[in-house]
Formats: C-alpha cells, sequence, structure tokens
C-alpha cells in the first residue's frame, strides 16, 4: 500500500470546501448572491464536487507533518 501522504494544503477537495464556506458566510452579510439560490446550490452541487475530487484523488491528505 502506499502511504506517500500530501499536506492538506495542496488538496482541491479541503480548498473547494473552504471557498464555499467563505463564499456562503460571506454573502449573508453582504447579500451578493441571493440566499435563497446561492445556499442550496452549495447544498445540492458541493457534494458532487466532492465526489468527483475524491475520484480523481490519488493520494491521502495530512494535517500535521510526520516525524
Amino acid at each position: 500500500m502506499d502511504t506517500e501522504t500530501k499536506n492538506i494544503l495542496t488538496s482541491k477537495t479541503f480548498w473547494v470546501n473552504a471557498l464555499t464556506v467563505v463564499v456562503v458566510f460571506l454573502n449573508r452579510s453582504e447579500q451578493v448572491v441571493d440566499p435563497t439560490l446561492i445556499e442550496p446550490l452549495a447544498l445540492v452541487v458541493l457534494p458532487f464536487v466532492n465526489i468527483l475530487l475524491r475520484a480523481v484523488t490519488n493520494k491521502p491528505v495530512r494535517i500535521r507533518k510526520v516525524k
């Protein structure tokens, strides 16, 4: 089994999810996009994006440096 890992900051899945959280929270105060559009979109589309990204993933991520 391949035990090579990558830093979580190089993970596309991590950044897509982090960006989604930031956009949804910023939108709640700024109202750039109608919340009745963006929040259900995030709830419906984001899981499929995560599934797609997991399908193309070939290394597990690590949060801390392995000694």
